[in-house]
């Protein structure tokens, strides 16, 4: 059984492992990172038993597809935190960014914001003839019920990978300064989108973008709350809404069909709105609106 508080144990002499606050916040990051990997291959490798179809590119996602995937990293997410809390000795909800008594109205604004940029970002792809938007045919009573369906997967898309790069890592890289810690975890957030079918080098460079955004409202609000809210909002509008192309790939059920038109670096392409040079304009506003909204919040 791990010894509580045994990362927190300051060192006889400071050295490369452990300072006067313990061990050093990137070994930290290390271990957590470690533990995230072996939990989520022990997981993929239980999972790969069970023998289920994986969606090729260009097949529609289906929601319990997606809920299934995100749930594959959430678990190794929390499982990693849960250990490097009980290392630390320290309050889950404190140290994974998660205590905040405003948190439902956090995620809805940070949600609301999240479709208000998606919505932006179709906006601008369709006034400059770069998109065609048609209705998808879902109609009547499906429209609401996957209206609800898809608002909870998106909100579970965003917790699982907020969970996962700006929870407790962030919050560990932090207190080593946070202009580092939104650096590391804002290229780690891109090399995993690398990874995703139909990314293109525009979209691992917007995932790059983003993934500072989502630090930066963690940051400027002290809540985890507000950048699950945010991620997911964004997703829900470019999933749902508009039934983009997200990474490659888009999803079943959804209230329009947002196409691209021209060329890809300035439409998205195959890669949807994600891969347009129009998202990096619209991100780096979001980012500076964020900058300048108010002074940090403490700790």
């Amino acid at each position: 059984m791990a010894v509580q508080g045994w990362l927190e144990r300051a060192g006889s002499k400071p050295g490369w492992w452990r300072g006067p606050n313990g061990v050093r916040v990137g070994w930290r990051a290390v271990m957590f990172l470690l533990l995230l990997v072996v939990f989520v291959f022990a997981e993929a490798g239980t999972v790969s038993r069970l023998s289920l179809p994986h969606p090729a590119a260009g097949v529609l996602l289906m929601p319990g597809f997606v809920v299934f995937n995100e749930a594959l990293l959430l678990v190794p997410a929390l499982l990693a935190s849960l250990v490097m809390v009980r290392l630390e000795g320290r309050a889950f909800a404190v140290t994974c960014g998660v205590a905040d008594a405003r948190h439902t109205r956090r995620c809805a604004a940070g949600a609301a914001a999240g479709v208000a940029l998606l919505g932006a970002l179709a906006l601008a792809l369709l006034l400059s003839g770069h998109a065609h938007l048609a209705l998808s045919g879902l109609g009547g009573r499906d429209i609401a019920a996957y209206a609800i369906i898809w608002a909870a997967v998106s909100l579970l898309i965003g917790a699982a990978e907020e969970f996962a790069f700006r929870g407790y890592l962030f919050q560990a890289l932090g207190r080593g300064g946070v202009w580092p810690a939104i650096g590391v975890t804002s290229l780690l957030f891109g090399v995993v989108h690398y990874s995703d079918i139909g990314e293109g080098l525009i979209g691992v460079g917007n995932a790059v973008l983003a993934g500072g955004i989502f630090a930066l409202l963690i940051r400027r609000t002290g809540s985890l709350w507000a950048s699950i809210g945010l991620h997911g909002g964004w997703d829900y509008g470019e999933n749902f809404l508009f039934g983009a192309h997200d990474s490659g790939q888009a999803c079943a059920f959804t209230l329009l069909q947002l196409s691209p038109v021209g060329v890809p670096w300035l439409s998205g392409g195959d890669t949807g709105p994600e891969g347009s040079l129009l998202a990096t304009g619209i991100l780096m506003a979001a980012g500076l609106a964020i900058l300048l909204w108010r002074k940090e919040a403490s700790g």
